[in-house]
């Protein structure tokens, strides 16, 4: 039986990965609230204006979630997502200012070795409520997207219904409804950012 709701929350990332590869789009959810506040403190050692990291937050985390089929379980999903979001990071800085603040300024081939030594995120029993206040809000913010975005985003996201299948019951090119869940998932990641009190 498939996993929904509160019960996503519960699982361990190797599960959720499981799940996101499948193209569960809760899945996606519970894994980018798990781990926003740990990719932008991340960030945050090597980026110091606030605007910048909440960019290269969720653009390391679109990133991760599109090639989500290339991750390797033998390391830990924080080991793997944070190296995108380090890499993503330097991306954005000038070999200039890599240079002024001592980061390498060639590109990055990381050791495996080096990537088991990044911090894996400590869980609690608070990361439980945590999560499922951070879904509920997931949910409430589809709820305030314009018409044309909330039903696709619906569809997609919490009914799991695929790209061809929202075109077929819309009567809408299937390139438009990807174009549609792009935007909405983009505009969630804003909107969860805006209102996150957690941070």
């Amino acid at each position: 039986m498939e996993a929904t709701g509160s019960k996503l929350t519960k699982l361990c990332d190797e599960e959720l990965v499981r799940l996101a590869i499948e193209q569960n789009q809760a899945a996606f959810i519970v894994l980018y609230t798990r781990y926003n506040g740990g990719v932008k403190s991340h960030i945050a050692r090597y980026v110091s204006q606030k605007e910048d990291i909440e960019d290269i937050c969720l653009e390391s985390f679109q990133k991760a979630f599109s090639q989500i089929d290339s991750y390797n379980p033998e390391f830990k999903f924080s080991t793997w997502l944070y190296r995108i979001a380090r890499n993503t990071a330097f991306d954005h800085l000038s070999k200039h200012d890599r240079e002024k603040t001592n980061l390498p300024t060639t590109s990055i081939n990381e050791e495996l070795a080096e990537l088991k030594e990044l911090p894996a995120m400590i869980h609690n029993p608070e990361e439980d409520i945590i999560n499922q206040q951070e879904y509920d809000k997931w949910l409430n913010n589809i709820e305030k997207l314009k018409e044309d975005y909330r039903l696709v985003a619906k569809m997609n996201l919490i009914d799991n219904f695929g790209y061809k299948e929202i075109a077929d019951a819309l009567d809408m090119p299937i390139n438009t409804v990807k174009t549609k869940i792009r935007r909405a998932k983009a505009m969630l990641l804003k909107m969860m950012d805006y209102s996150d009190e957690l941070l």
